[in-house]
């Protein structure tokens, strides 16, 4: 089993939105082009599992993830702003 397949096998859906929100890719693994391919079978996995909707979330400045879903097909339809009282 490749590094690939035991990333993505940790994608499951969840009951109510299945999402696809985190996505790590070891440093010196970055610049090759690895997370399209771990983002395109976290994808299949859960369209597999039938849900009809997939939903992917990062962080605003996460600029190479957001090209990342850009160019998987996802559409950017809302942003999210999370606030914590101290």
């Amino acid at each position: 089993m490749d590094v690939v397949e035991r990333i993505a096998m940790a994608v499951r859906p969840h009951s109510y939105h299945p999402i696809i929100a985190y996505i790590g890719v070891l440093p010196a693994h970055r610049g090759n082009g690895y997370i399209d391919e771990i983002l395109a079978e976290g994808t299949r996995i859960l369209a597999a599992e039938g849900v009809d909707r997939i939903r992917a979330s990062t962080d605003l400045g996460n600029v190479p993830m957001a090209k990342a879903f850009d160019r998987a097909g996802y559409v950017n339809f809302e942003r999210s702003l999370n606030l914590v009282w101290d």
